[in-house]
């Protein structure tokens, strides 16, 4: 399904009688739309005209781009000739131009955006691992392609992150483990943080709080930690503190101050990251460091898997389901999942 003037339009015009805010986002697409259908095809002859063109869209969320990873190295074996382009929103941009089967990153203001564009035929395949009812939250004009495709209501029904993109761009499931390399700019930021040589990696905050656990218990968890491992460090990453809220000779809040790739440097020199099912828990799996994942009842899905590959399996990482929510899940049980993954590495 392509989206044209009249669906703009239309939608512009019930935003502006219910929304204003979004009504501005929409009059500001049409400009937005113009300027990417000039600089795309420059950027595609530069491409070269004989190299088949493919485009992977995944707009948004840390955690679904990361975990999405292994679809890039995909196209490029399907297609090892091939300019692969991520279309994906600007702040997350820096996470696919970190791939190195992606050739080009183009940002788009929103699903909208991409879909008016998709109308061009700029691209000889496109892969849109959107699910089938996703749309912009101002625009409100959703992906809606022939066939049963994982929607918002459904999409855990088929497995992991990963599992669900491939099927939405109409792939097989992969169950691959996502891979990650910092670059040598956020390897130097993070040199320059002057990490404590042992530390715990933790990240307690979710854009949705049914998934996060509660803070006191946190709390708890992490005076434990301290107490059995003299030489242990606990550091929180993410974009705001939720347990440390001062830092300590053993104890150091690093929120709203780094990058993406910088929070994955931080988190692939920890000995271990706790955390719930949260973006930094997926940087945590692409960079190789072994997790420990608080996961519960989600919206209508009472259990399930977002993890794929070594974190999915269990091989790199102890998942902890809770019957309930999250939040339900004890601190003995978090401590020793954490001591036991401690004890194995």
């Amino acid at each position: 399904m392509t989206v044209g003037a009249g669906d703009l339009l239309r939608a512009f015009h019930w935003r502006l009688r219910s929304n204003r805010a979004d009504a501005v986002h929409m009059l500001a697409l049409p400009g937005s739309v113009l300027g990417s259908a000039l600089r795309l095809p420059v950027r595609l002859r530069r491409a070269g005209a004989h190299r088949p063109r493919l485009a992977i869209v995944l707009l948004e969320r840390m955690g679904d781009i990361v975990a999405a990873e292994p679809i890039a190295r995909l196209a490029r074996q399907r297609f090892p000739d091939a300019w692969i382009c991520w279309i994906v929103q600007a702040p997350y941009a820096s996470l696919p131009r970190s791939y190195p089967a992606v050739d080009d990153v183009v940002t788009v203001r929103c699903l909208t955006e991409w879909l008016l564009l998709q109308r061009l035929n700029l691209f000889d395949v496109v892969w849109n691992l959107h699910l089938n009812d996703a749309c912009c939250p101002h625009c409100c004009i959703p992906r809606n392609e022939p066939g049963a495709l994982p929607t918002l209501a459904t999409y855990f029904e088929h497995g992991s992150l990963l599992a669900v993109h491939c099927l939405c761009a109409g792939l097989p499931p992969l169950d691959e483990s996502p891979v990650l390399a910092p670059p040598p700019a956020a390897v130097a930021a993070v040199d320059a943080l002057a990490l404590p040589r042992r530390f715990i990696a933790i990240h307690g905050v979710s854009t949705d709080p049914r998934r996060e656990w509660v803070t006191d218990k946190w709390r708890v968890l992490v005076d434990r930690l301290l107490a059995a491992d003299p030489a242990a460090s606990v550091v929180e990453v993410g974009t705001q503190p939720l347990v440390i809220r001062q830092d300590g000779a053993r104890q150091r809040a690093l929120c709203g101050g780094l990058s993406m790739l910088e929070t994955a440097e931080v988190i692939r020199r920890a000995a271990l990251h706790v955390g719930i099912d949260s973006g930094p828990a997926h940087l945590a799996h692409a960079v190789g460091t072994p997790g420990v994942l608080l996961l519960g009842r989600y919206a209508n899905f009472r259990r399930y898997m977002p993890f794929s590959g070594d974190y999915g399996s269990g091989r790199r990482a102890t998942v902890l389901q809770a019957d309930g929510w999250a939040a339900e899940l004890t601190t003995d049980a978090v401590f020793a999942a954490v001591q036991a993954r401690l004890g194995a590495a």
